[in-house]
């Protein structure tokens, strides 16, 4: 190693001791590296490492352009500059500490990723060939709102505890994003509607591949943190992320979670914004489901898009307008009680907003709601496939063999099974039991249930570990199984088995009409059923008990057996 040289007095007194120490911790005594950097900053007013930014470093790029040295060697100096910067960070950034806007690294107009203030993700970033992509320079973007936003991003990223390789998976697309925001006039990315989104895929085109791919992904990262993040909710925002509120767990399906509720496909923004102070409401103040307040913004976004074909704004209404859509529903291949969901929709969204004095037409449902009968469908699974599937279900997964049974022995609804908590099946002396919270019905209820099946239930718990109170089927992250997840588990094992029901493969609902037509059937009142079910009307319940010959015939042998006398007409005339 070379003997450190002695630098001239004036050099010394041009730079802080402190700048000094930091220029000698990366040279380790190199008196050419040492003398090359004391030499450029004796000419800045840098003080520390603290104090050099990306405009210091490019004043060092030039510099070295100047000088007639190799490309190899200006590489080197470079790379030795920026060892300089890193190296000398303070510890407090590598402790851990998120990093946040109002760091005085994320006030800077541009923002060089090299130089993040956290020691270990700034060597990650020396990886990185070109260094200029690291470099995003906010002055060339035209909105503030904006500029605001990718800071609010360019955290969360950072914040993310992933390698460099793929940490790059979401700064490449997200600077593209940025890009096309800046060039399209696009003030906040919240406020992107589907048209935006479809261009911008188009915009896309000349990228590299990786960009390309995680096109659709950035675009959904955006939205959702600047959704949760922003310190006010953003209620114009095209999309909805429900993690930002705090629900009662009654209005939560725990098996089939609402994550979002979208507005996007409404082009008129006038529209857009009456739908979205509504949502607001029914988020807010009312107490429906929120698969419920799904449904209804569904049913309601199907009319002002109807609208945004006509290019009419919800108060140029007109009554030839309603009768319009009428008819357009009436076309459609929907049941009687979906058409009259539609109106009745529609027809409270516009009470709401008379009440919100936004002068709108006013119309009467009843002239338009249609009148019929409920269908029954018979959905019993028949005994043939039953038995089928259970021959076959030892060599089903085996938290698929669990949930079957219940399924099987309860007939409860398939979010039920889901959501089923360990502890819930128990004995009290000779009876059995099973406590379930009926998310759809807002109550907890209590069933009875075979010893067999509270047997299997406890030794799947002691088996697995599961404590009191976690879900007894778990996703990955520990939450409640997903609902649509079991049913197509169900049906692929099903499938692999040759296991059928007529046109389909396996359904859980149907599993609620073999227990109710069956109880029944041994002879247990409507009201017995409707009760185990947990319905709240009779007519419901009936819905559920299928077609029974059997029945029939005993009913009509009981009836006859007491009215012996009774003689078809005729009867006489051939006795006689």
């Amino acid at each position: 190693m070379a003997v450190l040289k002695i630098v001239p007095k004036l050099y010394q007194e041009k730079i802080s001791e402190k700048l000094k120490e930091e220029i000698s911790l990366v040279t380790t005594g190199e008196a050419k590296y040492y003398n090359r950097l004391y030499k450029f900053f004796q000419y800045t007013d840098i003080q520390c490492t603290a104090d050099i930014n990306y405009e210091t470093r490019k004043m060092y790029m030039d510099s070295l352009e100047k000088e007639d040295i190799s490309e190899k060697y200006k590489a080197e100096l470079l790379s030795l500059f920026d060892r300089l910067k890193i190296e000398n960070m303070p510890d407090v950034y590598s402790q851990g500490k998120p990093f946040s806007v109002e760091q005085e690294f994320f006030k800077q107009d541009k923002l060089f990723l090299l130089y993040v203030p956290n020691k270990k993700k700034a060597q990650s970033f020396r990886q990185v060939v070109d260094k200029n992509d690291l470099l995003w320079d906010l002055t060339r973007i035209h909105s503030s709102q904006l500029v605001r936003q990718t800071k609010i991003l360019l955290c969360e990223i950072l914040n993310m505890d992933k390698v460099q390789r793929h940490r790059r998976y979401f700064l490449e697309p997200l600077k593209a994003l940025i890009r096309f925001c800046d060039k399209y006039g696009i003030d906040d990315i919240e406020e992107m509607e589907q048209a935006d989104e479809n261009r911008f895929y188009l915009y896309l085109n000349k990228e590299s591949e990786i960009i390309k791919k995680q096109a659709s992904k950035i675009v959904e990262f955006a939205r959702r943190t600047l959704f949760l993040t922003d310190s006010e909710t953003n209620w114009r925002a095209c999309i909805w992320y429900m993690d930002r509120f705090q629900f009662d767990k009654s209005r939560i399906n725990a098996s089939s979670l609402v994550k979002s509720l979208s507005f996007i496909n409404i082009y008129e923004k006038e529209n857009r914004w009456y739908l979205q102070l509504y949502a607001k409401y029914l988020v807010g103040i009312s107490d429906l489901s929120l698969s419920n307040i799904r449904n209804t913004i569904s049913f309601i976004s199907q009319f002002l898009k109807y609208l945004d074909g006509q290019s009419k704004k919800v108060t140029e209404l007109e009554m030839q307008d309603i009768a319009d859509y009428v008819s357009v529903l009436d076309e459609s291949d929907i049941k009687y009680s979906t058409f009259n969901r539609y109106i009745t929709h529609m027809h409270t969204f516009l009470q709401f907003l008379k009440m919100k004095n936004i002068e709108v037409l006013k119309f009467y449902p009843e002239r338009f709601l249609k009148k019929g009968f409920s269908e029954h469908n018979e959905r019993s699974v028949p005994e043939k496939t039953i038995a089928h599937l259970i021959k076959e279900l030892p060599a089903f997964p085996e938290h698929l063999q669990l949930m079957y049974l219940i399924l099987f022995c309860t007939g409860i609804r398939k979010s039920e099974v889901c959501t089923i908590k360990s502890g819930a099946f128990y004995s009290q002396g000779n009876e059995n039991w099973m406590r379930i919270y009926q998310s759809k019905m807002r109550r907890e209820k209590v069933i009875p249930v075979p010893s067999l099946l509270v047997g299997l239930v406890n030794d799947y718990e002691k088996k697995y570990g599961i404590k009191n109170g976690e879900y007894l089927f778990k996703n990955k992250k520990g939450g409640a199984f997903n609902g649509q997840t079991f049913s197509n588990q169900m049906i692929r094992e099903c499938k692999a088995r040759g296991i059928a029901c007529g046109d389909y493969i396996f359904r859980a609902h149907d599993y609620r009409h073999n227990l109710a037509t069956s109880m029944y059937g041994n002879g247990v009142s409507i009201q017995g059923v409707r009760d185990y079910l947990g319905h709240s009307s009779e007519n419901m319940t009936k819905q559920y008990i299928d077609f029974m010959p059997e029945r029939i015939v005993s009913a009509e042998d009981k009836y006859f057996s007491k009215n012996q006398s009774f003689k078809l007409k005729g009867a006489e005339d051939d006795e006689r």
